[in-house]
């Protein structure tokens, strides 16, 4: 045996010792949002089932800012070996580089896709406190009061920042946009009154809705929530292909051994499927899909062009 092959050898034996060993200690999950929004929500229940089947416990690290960008970034320089995982969103994997100058990590070569968990819809809601209970008096509310409806931002880049600032393009309406850091910021902002309109993803706004602290106006999904069974979609309300589903997913840095990315990857197909991890996520709103990392990698691509149309043609900023 050649020197040369005795090294390779040696390589192909301890990336086969590190694959049947991998994971040996805990892992961490990115959420690239403040604690209390839908990705934090959904991150959570995901990283207990997926824990459970790898025998490690993945724990969460919130990093919210610029719209999911700070986090993202972060996590593309982490190490390769598979114990650093980042959320995926709508936002930060679609949106963000359509409307940022610069996110700070390049979709395409600094991140291998994990796994899909699935879609749910916005919500388009306001405080109880309105005479608002249509989107037809929104649009009246609003366009009465040009420039004074306090409306909620979500996260610059994120779907609860997409959502109102292309049904405000759409409708002709001018709105007072507050930027908050995430979700959870936003809903304590709408709860208090402090702004009056917010558009959130079902998971982190229906325990408002259900306990009649928000009021529902119109959901973002194809076809009515099996949770809001009486709140009309847009398409309904008279928006055609006004349909917004934020999705969900994982990523690893780029270079992440594949046997580690297959293994991560069964994890989570297995929590999806968990008897006690599918019905709280069910709850939550998510239509659960799952499969392949390259699900997740196809996902990207199509969403990224869809929203860069929307983007420029309704020229949407990170303002």
């Amino acid at each position: 045996m050649t020197r040369f092959s005795a090294v390779f050898l040696a390589f192909a034996l301890a990336a086969s010792v590190q694959a049947q060993t991998f994971p040996a200690k805990p892992l961490k999950l990115v959420v690239p949002f403040g604690p209390g929004g839908s990705s934090d929500v959904v991150g959570r229940i995901m990283a207990e089932g997926a824990g459970e089947a790898l025998g490690q416990p993945m724990l969460i690290e919130n990093v919210p800012g610029a719209g999911g960008n700070i986090g993202t970034a972060r996590a593309a320089r982490a190490a390769p070996d598979g114990y650093t995982l980042i959320e995926c969103t709508i936002g930060t994997c679609a949106i963000n580089p359509s409307i940022y100058a610069q996110v700070g990590y390049d979709l395409s070569k600094d991140f291998a896709p994990v796994f899909l968990v699935g879609g749910v819809m916005n919500v388009f809601t306001v405080h109880p406190s309105t005479a608002i209970r249509s989107i037809a008096d929104l649009v009246a509310y609003a366009k009465a009061n040009p420039g004074r409806l306090p409306t909620a931002i979500g996260g610059v880049g994120s779907s609860n920042h997409i959502t109102p600032v292309w049904f405000a393009s759409i409708a002709g309406l001018d709105m007072l946009y507050v930027p908050f850091k995430g979700s959870g910021d936003s809903i304590t902002a709408l709860l208090s009154a402090q702004v009056l309109f917010f558009v959130d993803n079902e998971p982190s706004i229906l325990p408002q809705i259900k306990s009649g602290k928000v009021r529902p106006l119109a959901v973002t999904g194809p076809r009515r929530s099996a949770f809001l069974p009486d709140v009309p979609t847009m398409e309904e309300v008279g928006y055609k292909g006004f349909v917004i589903e934020p999705w969900y997913g994982f990523q690893a840095p780029a270079g992440t051994p594949r046997a580690a990315v297959e293994k991560l990857n069964a994890a989570f197909n297995a929590a999806i499927r968990n008897p006690r991890i599918k019905p709280r996520l069910e709850e939550a709103g998510l239509r659960l899909i799952g499969g392949a990392p390259e699900r997740l990698g196809e996902q990207i691509r199509s969403e990224s062009e869809r929203w860069a149309k929307v983007v420029k043609a309704n020229n949407i900023k990170a303002e």
